[in-house]
């Protein structure tokens, strides 16, 4: 079994403490994708006793809210044999929109490496995630009430609530309407309404006549075939309007299984929270709190917003929280810099894709276009600092790097600037690329659009398309992104430079470092580091050990695609400075 050892408790780790246990659970979070659109934010709960490590995983169509609530909740658990990876929010853009998708359906992405949409990078976290794990638990929300024969138009095979899928009865002698089947059995007998009754729907994806082919690209399909391991899916029924009632049913369900994949655990009693705005939940923008339904800005100026919510983070369901403009619907601005350059009507903050306020714009400042005697001065923002390129000239990014398109200087509308070779939005692609969270990676733009360019460097045009104003144009170049050296401190003070050496084998003395630094040629944000696969921050600190490999990789923050990894073998001998 892929059992997580003792090699996450050497990073560090903080408690969660569970009303009524006598004991506090381990616990460590991290969020990869931080400060992008699309964070993923993780949870590890570490057994009292070694045992099976399973992975449980919610909201990854932003339509289904019992699942992340659920997911969220089991992280209170006070597990006393085996592990769990819990991934409450698999897909935040599209839970904050409170639809199934952005893009294209992130269930739908496993058949094989995509690299077209931020789902695709999600994607490639989630498969690193559950190569991890013994065993894999998706919660879903499905429409009216599985029936293998037609009884009604809210109860047939084409519906998907209130069942537990698989893919198969059996797949290599892993018995998975046995698992499934005794857990339905324990549900049903606590259910007092029969037509709430869960039913075990075996989708029988490997046929050739199978119903459900769009199941192989699922992410349950994925880990049973590609990672070998026993999965299945949890669906409640959306047209169950109790909300409490199917997130304490999918709840339990899910306990009932990790019982079965051999974990022991209890999950604390929950109060499940009232609708309307949380008490702690302030946001500020430019500096003053966003209360009642209007709010003031300056036209040309900077929108600073941040959010702070105590309450919110103490909550047991931890809500993603975000604030929309109204003409840039899927930026988030916690996360995103804007500039005003032309106005929008109205703020709106959401939770967990609940709209908790509405707020009207009303606008200083005049609205009159400055003259463009020179052409125009593009305002782009790398890496959330603003940028200003003039006609023909380069913004310089890295591999890996966020920029946004913000617009012209001294322009009142809404410019048009279209990136070519990349495409903002799936679904109205009219060449508008400003406002949208673009990574600068030229793997996700069209090939042939790319400009020659010497010594690796990836050139593309940005071309200004406004309807009445002068055709022109500048460009974007992408350099590799590096790493020359990492700088190691040792527990006693003493550090030095380690040259990076990607696949090397490095001996080390066996002791406690701490990864300070690393000499790149960008951003050190956008380098996520790993310890024997468990994430770290710069600043933590990791063991090497007496004969022990400790392997550290290195890859990109935006779109998790390696950059290398070096072996460390820990030696008692060792007591010089390293180099």
């Amino acid at each position: 079994m892929k059992y997580i050892l003792c090699r996450a408790f050497l990073i560090s780790v903080f408690t969660l403490c569970l009303a009524g246990t006598a004991a506090a659970q381990q616990v460590r979070s991290y969020t990869f994708f931080e400060g992008t659109q699309y964070p993923l934010r993780v949870t590890w709960v570490f057994g009292d006793e070694p045992g099976p490590t399973i992975m449980v995983q919610g909201g990854i169509q932003g339509d289904e809210l019992s699942g992340f609530f659920t997911a969220q909740l089991l992280t209170r658990c006070n597990l006393r044999k085996g592990n769990l990876i819990i991934v409450p929010r698999a897909n935040e853009p599209s839970i904050l929109r409170r639809t199934r998708q952005i893009n294209v359906d992130l269930n739908r992405r496993f058949d094989k490496e995509y690299n077209s949409f931020y789902e695709d990078r999600l994607a490639k976290a989630i498969r690193f995630l559950i190569a991890d794990a013994d065993g894999f638990i998706h919660l879903h929300e499905g429409s009216g009430f599985y029936n293998p024969k037609y009884v009604s138009s809210l109860r047939n095979p084409n519906r998907y609530g209130q069942s537990v899928i698989i893919d198969a009865a059996v797949y290599k002698n892993i018995k998975l309407a046995e698992m499934s089947g005794r857990t339905i059995k324990r549900l049903n007998t606590r259910i007092l309404n029969k037509n709430y009754w869960f039913t075990l729907f075996n989708t029988d994806t490997f046929a050739t006549a199978t119903h459900y082919p769009e199941m192989l690209k699922s992410l349950t399909c994925y880990a049973l075939v590609e990672q070998g391991i026993p999965a299945m899916a949890i669906e409640v029924s959306k047209d169950i309007k109790d909300l409490e009632w199917k997130v304490r049913q999918q709840l339990r369900a899910t306990v009932y299984l990790l019982e079965e994949f051999g974990l022991e655990l209890d999950v604390p009693e929950f109060s499940f929270p009232k609708s309307g705005r949380p008490k702690g939940l302030e946001i500020v923008i430019n500096g003053s709190p966003l209360k009642g339904r209007s709010v003031e800005l300056v036209r040309g100026a900077p929108v600073s917003t941040f959010g702070s919510g105590k309450a919110v983070m103490n909550s047991e369901l931890e809500p993603a929280v975000a604030v929309f403009a109204s003409d840039r619907p899927n930026l988030n601005l916690l996360t995103a810099p804007r500039m005003a350059l032309s106005s929008f009507p109205a703020l709106e903050v959401r939770l967990d894709g609940s709209k908790m306020a509405t707020a009207k714009v009303r606008w200083k400042g005049s609205r009159v276009n400055l003259p463009e005697p020179h052409g125009p001065v593009f305002l782009c923002w790398l890496n959330g600092h603003p940028q200003f390129v003039s006609v023909s000239g380069t913004l310089e990014a890295v591999e890996g790097d966020q920029f946004i398109l913000e617009g012209v200087l001294g322009s009142s509308i809404e410019e048009i600037l279209n990136l070519k070779g990349f495409v903002a939005s799936v679904t109205v692609n009219k060449g508008q690329d400003v406002g949208h969270e673009i990574i600068a990676d030229p793997s996700n733009f069209m090939d042939k659009y790319k400009l020659k360019s010497a010594d690796g460097v990836s050139l593309y045009r940005i071309v200004r398309e406004t309807p009445g104003k002068s055709r022109s144009e500048f460009y974007l170049s992408i350099v590799p992104r590096q790493i020359k050296a990492l700088e190691l401190i040792r527990e006693q003070g003493e550090g030095s430079f380690i040259n990076w050496s990607n696949g090397s084998v490095r001996e080390l003395a066996a002791d406690r470092y701490v990864l300070k630094d690393a000499w790149t040629n960008g951003d050190l944000a956008k380098i996520q580091p790993f310890v024997d696969n468990i994430p770290i921050s710069w600043g933590e600190s990791f063991d090497v050990k007496a004969g022990k490999n400790t392997v550290l990789t290195m890859r990109h923050a935006t779109t998790f695609d390696p950059l290398g990894q070096m072996t460390f073998i820990g030696k008692d001998y060792l007591h010089s400075s390293f180099q």
